[in-house]
């Protein structure tokens, strides 16, 4: 991995390089019409609701989104199942998984803090809110998800960078609060507990329909959702990059897939190979972009310095390197 500190700096380049690009009449006849973009389930606001119509509206490029869990996302990239200009992922594991033929780098620039979000008419409704506002300690919160008859949703850790980092959360948690022995078993069950696995775009409408008490969430998703939420300190909700040896200190075993540490919530994306790489180009610039803005942030991210992983000579202009 490699880090480039200076944001304003970058932030520059990217706002001359997005200048530029609308001042060259042979590259206006040349800009491809539509731009396709596989994004990470907890994505879909950001993307489908606001990236993805400001890209069209600033460059004229049509734009094209589908969401999934990352892993599953990378299989269905080098399978050949989908195809996509831009890839944006929960950290760079599932971008490596494409291989070298379709991917050889990724740009991560902020985190994505881990939530609890509950459903505000449940039955433990008061008592998920009593955490939340501070009235009883987060330690409680472990205690209550292992009630018997308490309905939690999760993501698929085999195909869900979501459903690693919550089902490790859980495993730090009774760890970190010296919890009774059994307690993350008692929460979570096997790690593709049927009963609580869920899609990463269904999850959510289940916890707002009542089919759920409590969920496993990213901030910006609680946010645009409006989800009520019990926020995660930071040895938790893997986003903070200093307690990075913290998350790894964790592990879990998935069949077909191995042993999986904890690790940081990073937003990575990368341009794919192909004929479509020129749109895709363009707008990982404009999504870089509007970091300037604080858009990213606004939406409940952390932004951190970029950081590169891979081949640095073989990132597009504008980017940072």
């Amino acid at each position: 991995m490699y880090k480039r500190p200076a944001l304003p700096a970058l932030l520059g380049l990217l706002a001359l390089t997005l200048a530029g690009c609308g001042q060259n009449p042979a590259k206006q006849a040349s800009r491809p019409s539509q731009v396709s973009v596989a994004y990470a389930g907890s994505l879909a606001y950001m993307n489908d609701q606001i990236l993805g119509p400001a890209f069209t509206k600033a460059t004229g490029v049509a734009y094209e989104g589908r969401g999934g869990g990352a892993w599953a996302l990378a299989h269905e990239l080098t399978g050949g199942v989908i195809q996509a200009d831009v890839f944006e992922s929960m950290g760079t594991g599932p971008i490596a998984a494409l291989g070298s033929s379709r991917a050889t780098w990724a740009i991560g620039f902020a985190t994505s803090p881990l939530v609890v979000a509950y459903n505000p008419k449940s039955v433990y409704a008061p008592e998920f809110a009593a955490i939340a506002q501070g009235k009883r300690p987060l330690a409680d919160l472990f205690t209550l998800l292992s009630t018997p008859g308490l309905r939690l949703g999760r993501t698929n850790p085999a195909t869900d960078p979501q459903g690693q980092t919550f089902y490790l959360m859980v495993q730090l948690a009774q760890k970190i609060y010296h919890l009774p022995a059994g307690t993350a078993r008692r929460i979570l069950g096997a790690w593709d507990n049927p009963q609580q696995v869920f899609s990463e775009e269904g999850l959510p409408t289940q916890l707002q329909a009542g089919g759920l008490d409590a969920a496993s969430a990213f901030l910006p998703q609680a946010h645009q959702l409006h989800l009520h939420y019990i926020a995660l300190p930071p040895q938790l909700d893997f986003a903070n990059p200093k307690d990075l040896p913290l998350y790894r200190s964790v592990a879990m075993a998935i069949p077909k897939v191995g042993t999986v540490h904890g690790q940081l919530s990073l937003l990575a994306l990368t341009v794919l190979k192909g004929k479509g790489a020129a749109a895709g180009d363009s707008f990982a610039r404009f999504a870089l972009a509007k970091v300037e803005g604080h858009l990213w942030q606004r939406e409940g991210y952390k932004l951190i310095s970029p950081v590169v992983w891979g081949q640095r000579d073989a990132i597009p202009e504008g980017l940072p390197h």
